[in-house]
């Protein structure tokens, strides 16, 4: 973390866009030293589902995967994040369909308490046209291994 960001960080109270980096970042380098060979493509979203259920009993991990999801749409569709919301950081993107706000770790907590009918995948679906599939994702192998699903938009 940035001295400047670092100084603002402990004058204002609140995590910024540098401490949000560097959570996801961590939480990558964590992963991958547990055998979950995590990256930042866009493919990536296809497994965060899986990642929420199998995270979900451990509410330590739940801050640190909205982070991850959160880099992933700044580094693949060109977001920034943006001040805190009432449902907590935010993801802004320009789309064709014009400016949107998407809340990744307020996705990832109601995907990890709601099940899959609050799945990560249909809302990045929904507002950002990926994947184009929703409902046929990747998984992980209790070894770390991934399960690749059959879409024609996978950069494997």
């Amino acid at each position: 973390m940035g001295l400047v960001s670092s100084f603002f960080r402990n004058l204002l109270g609140k995590p910024g866009a540098a401490d949000f980096r560097d959570s996801a970042e961590h939480f990558v380098r964590v992963m991958r030293e547990h055998g979950i060979g995590l990256a930042w493509g866009r493919d990536e979203l296809l497994f965060v589902d899986d990642l929420v259920e199998r995270l979900k009993g451990h509410d330590e991990y739940r801050d640190a995967v909205g982070c991850y999801l959160g880099e992933l749409l700044v580094r693949n569709f060109g977001g920034e994040w943006v001040p805190g919301h009432a449902l907590g950081p935010a993801i802004r993107i320009a789309t064709a369909k014009g400016t949107k706000h998407l809340f990744p770790l307020g996705w990832v907590y109601r995907r990890a308490d709601g099940g899959p009918g609050e799945s990560i995948a249909r809302k990045c679906h929904r507002d950002l046209g990926f994947p184009a599939d929703s409902g046929t994702l990747g998984t992980f192998t209790d070894g770390g291994e991934r399960v690749w699903p059959p879409h024609p938009e996978v950069l494997q």
